[in-house]
């Protein structure tokens, strides 16, 4: 194995690559950093995170909502609590609850494979405009089962 680098740009300490990287001269700016392929090594590292069978450092569940281009009020707002509260989850003031982190964990898996609508459902059960379900559901039987009535 030759050169190792140790990869801090994505905001993580501990993660090193073994090859995948160059240096390439660039007029004016020196030598500058080339990774083959930094989509799928992020992808990767995300993936290593969620499968972790212990808790998530600040850093790391930073890196998970930047990866998923999400801000810090709508992380919050997915995971049942205030900006402030992802904010200091981040910084490794607090911890979120086990839940809220397990939930993390599939919407990012959510977010790399596309096979499932977590976030989506979350964004719906958030959405504070929707009129309250009250008084009666008339649910019918059709020829495929029984539905909510239109």
């Amino acid at each position: 194995m030759g050169e190792m680098l140790k990869y801090e740009d994505c905001g993580l300490k501990n993660i090193w690559l073994a090859n995948g990287f160059s240096r390439e001269e660039v007029e004016g700016l020196g030598p500058c950093l080339e990774i083959d392929d930094i989509d799928g090594l992020h992808r990767t590292i995300g993936q290593q995170l969620v499968d972790y069978k212990r808790r998530l450092t600040g850093a790391e569940i930073r890196f998970l909502r930047v990866e998923m281009s999400m801000s810090q009020k709508r992380l919050g707002d997915c995971l049942g609590v205030d900006e402030q509260s992802a904010s200091l989850w981040e910084r490794g003031k607090r911890q979120p609850t086990v839940a809220a982190e397990r939930m993390l964990r599939l919407m990012y898996l959510e977010h790399i494979d596309r096979a499932t609508r977590v976030t989506e459902l979350i964004a719906q059960w958030n959405d504070a405009d929707r009129p309250k379900e009250e008084g009666r559901q008339v649910f019918e039987e059709t020829a495929s089962g029984w539905r909510l009535a239109a």
